[in-house]
């Protein structure tokens, strides 16, 4: 791995965001979209742990849940992962990745201080919470299970922040996904929970007119409830019924304000538009058609400068397309923050019982790709592979999972999509519920295309509270057209988005220009970058 570290100032003050360049939709590429191979490498990674639940016969909660939270959380460059072992034997476990070029693991949970046991956990999320440069870890939980909160020591240790935060008491039975930023841009990173529950399963005594879905941080890494007061609850649904299942900040209209873009179960999937002064606006139209909406994934797949938005539902071959089995949604953005439904132009509506989804670039071609997992106990559903959906260039997809090598047909729950190997192509790490997780490693140079796949990844460091830059977007233009990416903190469902930017590049060694919004408005541009290398940008 090549990590440059940059310091650069920003450009000067700013009343807002800056311009956000567009460009009109990629034309078909030249060439086939080209091939791309992925080998599971799970016990020799040293990631060969078991999801268990102890019940006989679990609840749908429990069938539902596991996890896993990608980042750095020792700062020395390799992607690491927290994943939720359920209530049974395995407890939850922190895998530090070696670094030595070999795609290895060792599991350092309980040295750490990060191991969580005997709890039905669910998603788990890294973010720094506290400001103080150190990724921390949120983990979830269901059934009554308490929700944790591990505070990151600074010296590869943890401790249990869990009852000062605020966090640990909810009234909400189920926890399942999480997603971090700034909504209210005062430099520290906020938290939006899902919760999957009807109003007869909610635990306290009178918890309707709160759905406990966003909680703003009092900038120490403790966190006040404010879905009512952000009118998140009274869109969501204060009746007590809640059905969200994934949550992502994202910046839908370019005005440098996060919103909020929640999949959710029986046709309740919202975009929810953040208004500048704390609160939230529903905006959902019809061309939101998921019917049950599980995961999800954002990202620019056509090149034009605004963030499109995929949620993973329910549709199988053979399987009649009525009762709410109609698929997968691809919500192409307008450049207004208005979606449309581009799902049978793109391709991608039949995936299985689909939940966690990532967009990333596999082939470093340029554009996009999209790799979700499902699988239900149900025989119209079980032991179907996952989808790795490959963009062409034109806007549509080509289903290649089992040709490239993916063959699992477990109960897929996460996903994270990361290079975790640091060698320039992203790897998969997939989480099965009641069975064992995959590691696939992308063996892309070895199809030949080493030389004309080049890649760039950029990590945002903050002058401030948001440490990560989190919100920041980076624009690269090479090649005559411009990528871009937000730096996130989202969620796939139960499984975390790496917060940095990954692009291909082709056949492009040199980059003329990559520039950096950061949160709040200042830029940075830096010119003639060279490809290849985990480029890290100082504020």
């Amino acid at each position: 791995m090549s990590l440059t570290s940059l310091g650069a100032c920003g450009g000067g003050g700013s009343d807002g965001p800056a311009t956000v360049p567009t460009s009109a939709p990629p034309a078909p590429p030249a060439e086939p979209v080209a091939a791309v191979s992925f080998a599971n490498v799970t016990v020799a990674a040293g990631v060969n742990f078991e999801h268990q639940i102890a019940a006989a016969t679990p609840s749908d909660a429990e069938r539902i849940t596991a996890g896993a939270a990608a980042g750095d959380y020792d700062d020395d460059g390799y992607i690491d992962l927290y994943v939720a072992g359920g209530d049974a034997a395995t407890p939850n476990l922190l895998y530090r990745n070696l670094g030595d070029g070999t795609l290895r693991f060792e599991e350092t949970g309980l040295a750490s201080g990060a191991q969580i046991s005997g709890r039905r956990s669910a998603g788990s999320v890294f973010a720094d919470v506290d400001s103080d440069g150190q990724l921390d870890l949120f983990v979830g939980a269901v059934e009554g299970d308490a929700p944790a909160l591990l505070m990151n020591n600074g010296d590869g240790t943890f401790s249990d922040g869990s009852a000062r935060s605020g966090l640990s008491t909810p009234a909400r039975t189920h926890t399942f996904s999480a997603a971090f930023a700034d909504y209210d841009l005062d430099g520290d990173l906020d938290l939006a929970l899902s919760h999957w529950q009807w109003k007869e399963a909610v635990i306290s005594a009178d918890p309707i007119g709160d759905t406990e879905t966003l909680w703003q941080n009092q900038g120490d890494g403790t966190f006040v409830g404010v879905s009512t007061p952000s009118a998140l609850s009274s869109a969501i649904g204060d009746d007590g019924t809640d059905y969200t299942f994934t949550p992502n900040f994202a910046d839908i209209n370019n005005d440098g304000y996060p919103d909020l873009l929640m999949a959710a179960d029986f046709k309740t999937s919202q975009v929810l538009v953040n208004n500048r002064d704390g609160t939230f606006s529903d905006v959902t139209t019809p061309s939101i058609s998921d019917e049950n909406g599980m995961g999800a994934t954002v990202g620019d797949y056509d090149n034009d400068g605004d963030l499109d938005w995929f949620v993973t539902a329910i549709a199988a071959e053979g399987v009649p397309q009525d009762n709410g089995f109609n698929g997968n949604r691809l919500y192409r953005n307008n450049g207004t923050g208005a979606f449309e439904d581009v799902t049978d132009e793109a391709g991608v509506r039949i995936g299985g019982w689909g939940w966690a989804a990532c967009f990333a670039d596999f082939n470093n071609d340029g554009h996009l790709d999209l790799f979700h997992v499902n699988g239900w106990d149900d025989d119209r559903f079980r032991d179907l592979p996952a989808r790795l959906f490959m963009a062409d260039g034109s806007g549509r997809f080509n289903e290649t999972a089992v040709d490239a090598g993916i063959t699992t047909d477990r109960q897929g729950r996460g996903v994270v999509c990361a290079d975790f190997d640091r060698d320039g192509d992203v790897d998969l790490f997939i989480v099965n519920n009641g069975n064992f997780a995959e590691l696939y490693e992308n063996r892309l140079d070895e199809n030949g295309l080493g030389e004309d796949r080049h890649w760039l990844t950029v990590q945002l460091r903050g002058s401030g509270a948001n440490t990560r830059g989190i919100g920041g977007r980076v624009f690269l233009t090479a090649a005559a057209a411009t990528q871009m990416r937000e730096i996130r903190i989202g969620n796939n469902f139960v499984s975390q988005h790496v917060a940095e930017a990954h692009f291909g590049l082709g056949a492009t060694d040199l980059i003329p220009e990559l520039r950096v919004v950061w949160p709040g408005g200042d830029e940075t541009v830096l010119t003639d970058v060279t490809a290849n290398q985990v480029l890290r940008i100082e504020q």
